[in-house]
């Protein structure tokens, strides 16, 4: 955006410069946040994975392995991955 030209000249230019430069903070701030809370989330995922992972039975497992990895698979086929849509 252009600053110096009508209506924003009629501005003290400084001070739209360090509002812009704040919200951009506040934004990256906010940005970090969400980041930060979907790394816990994925983290707490698989620790519950885990601990499920611990309950099955011999006579389950390749079962529960067939599953996580035909989920696997669906997931990757939302994201774009591994063949067509």
């Amino acid at each position: 955006m252009f600053y110096n030209q009508y209506p924003y000249s009629i501005f003290n230019q400084n001070s739209l410069s360090l509002h812009n430069e704040l919200q951009t903070e506040k934004d990256a701030k906010q940005h970090h946040l969400e980041q930060q809370k979907y790394i816990l989330e994925m983290r707490k995922a698989i620790a519950d994975f885990c601990r499920a992972a611990r309950k099955i039975t011999e006579d389950y497992q390749q079962q529960s392995m067939n599953a996580c990895i035909e989920e696997i698979l669906i997931q990757a086929k939302q994201d774009g991955y591994g063949g067509s849509k």
